[in-house]
């Protein structure tokens, strides 16, 4: 038999059926890792790289030996009994596990157990939370012949604001969970055995999956392989159907997948009604008079606005907590009275420095006291601004003021004055330029929102790559954010276009 990894076996807990795919069949297409998940994962190596300069591991011995070396070196530091070690691998029943940081515990005589997450809190119950994490670690410790004493979840300090050089201890929660642990071993120890048993069959097992009583967000990558009977767009895409499980859960066991199916639909949010009645209509539902009342309540100037961000880990300048957004780059389309031309302008930081004071003061100088700021779910930028406009005193109120000027073009959508079959009840600007501007791809550009930040940071401002290279990404990441606001644009021109036609 294979060992199963702790990874596997988290998967297992999740989703069965998912996690004998992953298990078995590594290499389908479903489970390759995209560039934006690979950056994710290198910051969560990062904070690992800070999180083992923290006093308690001090002295730790690293483990960089493979196979056969490596348990003898690890079998030898154990006897020892050296201080800490760091990334200690282990085999028992089957079982692999590779351990952030073993400490050893002189009064208790029994090694004292620390994983560390890239999380700002310690997560004790839901999909692969930390306790079950650390209990399979323990069970596995155990088997092999490991005292295992107390155990730890080392996570991000939410509360931490960089000054100066990061404090490691207080960049840091040590967050001890011995007893919640050990209530959860006989449960992880029963999922253990059934996991062995069930990952290990030979065949496909026949069963599908429970993520057919999940909305469509919460499905394993695996789904359409354990259910091909369901359709690629079915009932698990009604807008928030995840958050009615009766609802779900009554369709499924009447075998109803198809949105044409659904027969009574007076038990379905206004929203869901819609879906499926443009679904089986064909027909758009177009609300002029609320649309045209959306419109005029924009004032000219009219600024399409949009930031790029980036929110590391660990803090990367003065004035920021974990993950905290920074931004690090704007776009702005203009429109100065009705009917007049297109005007564009946008700035990105291109120093390795706070970017803040500089984003505000172009922000500033572009944004006239009149004028509507329009934005695509108007939530992020107002925040995003908020936040701003606390780090950079010399241009808060101004700040403050361009807060007050946002309002979302989104509503149109997500207010259901305006429903395409194929927008399939989402509102997310990409669904809906898919839709009412198939030619406005993304295609030629090589990144999506979520790589944008990582890219600025390791690329532009932080690894100095040679300067046609990086005269490129600018461009790109550029070009980006301004494909946006013309987005935005363009719909609110097709909006005026519908409410003016008769």
């Amino acid at each position: 038999m294979k060992l199963i990894s702790k990874s596997i076996f988290l998967d297992y807990i999740t989703c069965p059926k998912d996690a004998w795919f992953r298990f078995n069949k590594p290499e389908l297409d479903e489970f390759e890792i995209s560039e934006t998940q690979q950056n994710i994962y290198n910051f969560g190596n990062e904070t690992e790289v800070y999180a083992k300069k923290l006093n308690i591991f001090l002295g730790a011995v690293e483990i960089k030996s493979k196979n056969s070396e490596a348990k003898n070196e690890v079998d030898a530091l154990i006897a020892q009994k050296v201080t800490a070690i760091y990334q200690p691998a282990f085999i028992a029943d089957r079982y692999i596990i590779r351990c952030d940081m073993l400490v050893w515990n002189k009064p208790s005589e029994k090694w004292d157990l620390y994983e560390i997450k890239a999380t700002t809190s310690r997560k004790d119950t839901g999909e692969r939370d930390h306790i079950s994490d650390v209990a399979f670690q323990a069970i596995v410790l155990e088997r092999y012949g490991i005292s295992v004493g107390r155990t730890h979840v080392v996570h991000l300090n939410n509360e931490y604001v960089r000054a100066g050089e990061i404090d490691i201890e207080k960049l840091f929660v040590v967050s001890e969970c011995t007893t919640k642990v050990e209530a959860r071993k006989l449960t992880i120890t029963d999922e253990m055995e059934k996991a062995k048993q069930y990952l290990n069959q030979e065949k496909e097992p026949k069963d599908g999956c429970e993520c057919h009583f999940y909305g469509r967000s919460s499905h394993c990558a695996t789904f359409s392989l354990s259910h091909p009977e369901i359709p690629e767009y079915s009932i698990h895409d009604l807008v928030y159907i995840g958050k009615s499980a009766n609802k779900l859960r009554k369709l499924v066991e009447n075998g109803i997948y198809h949105l044409h199916d659904i027969k009574d639909t007076s038990d379905f949010t206004d929203a869901q009604q819609n879906q499926i009645e443009t679904h089986k209509t064909n027909r758009e539902i177009i609300n002029k008079e609320e649309i045209e009342n959306i419109l005029n309540g924009y004032a000219y100037p009219l600024y399409f606005f949009d930031y790029e961000t980036f929110a590391p880990a660990v803090p990367v300048y003065d004035g920021y907590s974990p993950y905290q957004r920074m931004p690090i780059q704007f776009s702005l389309h203009i429109i100065d009275k009705k009917g007049g031309p297109l005007r564009h302008t946008d700035y990105l930081h291109e120093e390795n420095s706070d970017p803040s004071g500089a984003v505000a003061k172009h922000l500033v100088d572009n944004i006239d006291p009149l004028g509507t700021v329009l934005a695509w779910n108007v939530g992020f930028e107002r925040s995003v601004t908020d936040e701003l406009a606390s780090r950079v005193p010399e241009h808060e109120t101004s700040l403050r003021r361009i807060c007050g000027q946002m309002q979302d073009l989104m509503n149109v959508f997500s207010k259901q004055y305006y429903v395409h079959k194929d927008f399939r009840g989402r509102s997310a600007i990409e669904s809906v330029m898919n839709v009412l501007l198939p030619e406005m791809t993304y295609d030629h550009l090589p990144y999506t929102g979520q790589d944008v930040g990582f890219v600025w940071w390791s690329d532009i401002v932080n690894k100095g790559e040679k300067q046609s290279d990086r005269a490129n990404k600018i461009h790109l990441i550029k070009e980006y954010c301004k494909q946006d606001t013309l987005v935005m644009v363009e719909i609110f021109r097709i909006l005026n276009n519908v409410i003016n036609k008769k």
